[in-house]
């Protein structure tokens, strides 16, 4: 009896040995992706620093959409700096535009999107007068949705999600693609403008895409536009405000990306700039 109860107790010990070795290799996992997460966000917020005073010193401003990589402490950091003007405006945007942005960048059928884009127009507008397929308050309160429409400009992207109709995934989609900081006619600057918009502006027509993405690296600007709807083409402009991007990979593969907004025309406390929004998200890939 004696015997079996030490096999007994060794067998407890046992086990609560295993569960106390479980419970610290998962400690030191959490330690060392957190550990991970602090540094890559780090490095990314050092290389936006870094962009943007460079583009902030700039005798020549450069309008364009702009890619390159920076190395910070033996780690490669990815930089997208994006125009305002190639983004679209979500308080400024008509209603067509606001339709392609949805089906397009967000896999909607065309009726949907159609009718997405009328709440959005109804969402900011002013008036209580719902547009045919758009929604007021009234539409909402039937809906039980807890938000209301504003009346007013949207003050950030994410206020996409208090439309009615627009689920995460879907604001998922269209973040990245669109600003409220513009203060523009609506209409996009190719020249400026990702991938992923250039997509939108041409209707989906990947070969389009690929035409003018290859003839704005060889001619910048001069770049033949034509193709595009001119009611969705802005002329080329100066913009102070851009979307800096920076990304880092990690060790599981996916990138952690930090975006700011910055005005660089302006600044406080000192600084050569103004933030006017910031983001910071684990993505599985990163956008062209």
């Amino acid at each position: 009896m004696a015997l079996v109860a030490v096999l007994w107790m060794l067998a407890a010990l046992m086990i609560t040995t295993s569960g106390v070795v479980y419970a610290v290799r998962g400690e030191v996992r959490s330690v060392t992706s957190y550990r991970e997460m602090a540094v890559a966000g780090a490095m990314t917020d050092a290389g936006i620093v870094l962009a943007a005073r460079d583009l902030a010193g700039a005798r020549e401003r450069d309008n364009r959409l702009l890619r390159y990589e920076v190395v910070i402490e033996q780690t490669a950091v990815g930089i997208r700096i994006v125009p305002l003007t190639g983004l679209i405006d979500l308080n400024a945007a008509a209603e067509p535009l606001l339709a392609d942005l949805i089906a397009v960048a967000g896999d909607v059928d065309r009726a949907t999107a159609a009718t997405l884009a009328q709440r959005i127009i109804d969402w900011r507008d002013a008036d209580e007068q719902a547009r045919p397929d758009g929604a007021e308050n009234g539409a909402y309160a039937a809906a039980g949705s807890p938000y209301r429409t504003r009346g007013g400009s949207f003050e950030s992207p994410e206020d996409l999600l208090q439309v009615l109709g627009i689920d995460f995934d879907l604001y998922t989609k269209l973040r990245p693609l669109v600003t409220v900081h513009n203060r523009g006619s609506g209409r996009v600057d190719p020249s400026a403008a990702p991938q992923e918009v250039l997509r939108i502006l041409a209707g989906g027509n990947e070969q389009l895409v690929r035409d003018y993405d290859g003839a704005r690296e060889a001619s910048g600007r001069l770049a033949d536009t034509t193709r595009f709807p001119a009611a969705y083409i802005a002329p080329s402009r100066a913009s102070p405000r851009f979307l800096f991007e920076a990304s880092v990979r990690l060790s599981s593969g996916a990138y952690l990306v930090s975006r700011r907004v910055l005005d660089i025309s302006t600044g406080r406390d000192g600084l050569p700039w103004r933030t006017l929004w910031v983001e910071r998200v684990v993505e599985p890939e990163l956008a062209a």
